[in-house]
């Protein structure tokens, strides 16, 4: 089993209103997934209007999700012809590296057990992830900008491009230190949208 040094942590934030694009085109990478073919235009503006089509054909939203930071498109069923898509896409701007990162991914359960079971059943419904990364504290940054939209990439492998990346929002920010030591600051989000893995 090969062991992983960490190596990078990187946060970007979404800098200025969205740019439009229109029937953008996608890369279909196997699976119904589909991956917007300019890589500078695969950060998806989370808070404007986005249509995946079909050809000529909206998709309706409840049949596709998004991974915003990475620009793809999760389909539930195959197309019939070209997928394309209609939004606006943002500029990044790196921000800050982190020291350490940690990356929770956690299912969402729904009790499903009924009158007269003895134990609780559980029923996956969806996925949630936060990610929490640590720094030593350098302005107020994420105090000044805790409102933002932020596209993240956590490494597993820096060199061959391996990493989780997401669009996400902010949690919280802590600043902490002792006597005589350095100030770190910690600095929680939420994912927003799907957790990519991106291997490449």
């Amino acid at each position: 089993m090969a062991v992983l040094a960490g190596r990078n942590a990187d946060i970007y934030l979404a800098t200025g209103s969205g740019t439009a694009m229109t029937g953008e085109a996608t890369t279909s990478l196997g699976g119904n997934v589909y991956q917007i073919t300019d890589a500078a235009r695969r950060a998806i503006n989370p808070n404007a209007s986005l249509t995946v089509l079909d050809g000529a054909t909206p998709i309706p939203s409840s049949r596709y999700q998004v991974a915003y930071g990475s620009g793809k498109i999760y389909l539930l069923a195959a197309p019939a012809g070209t997928v394309t898509v209609t939004g606006e896409y943002l500029t990044l701007s790196k921000v800050a590296q982190a020291t350490d990162w940690t990356l929770d991914v956690q299912p969402v359960l729904e009790e499903v057990q009924v009158f007269g079971d003895s134990w609780k059943s559980r029923a996956r419904v969806g996925g949630d992830a936060t990610c929490t990364f640590a720094r030593f504290y350098d302005d107020n940054y994420f105090h000044t900008n805790a409102t933002s939209y932020y596209v993240i990439n956590c490494y597993a492998d820096y060199a061959g491009g391996v990493r989780w990346m997401f669009g996400a929002m902010q949690n919280s920010m802590s600043v902490n230190t002792g006597e005589n030591e350095t100030i770190k600051e910690n600095v929680s989000f939420s994912v927003h949208g799907v957790l990519d893995y991106v291997n490449t």
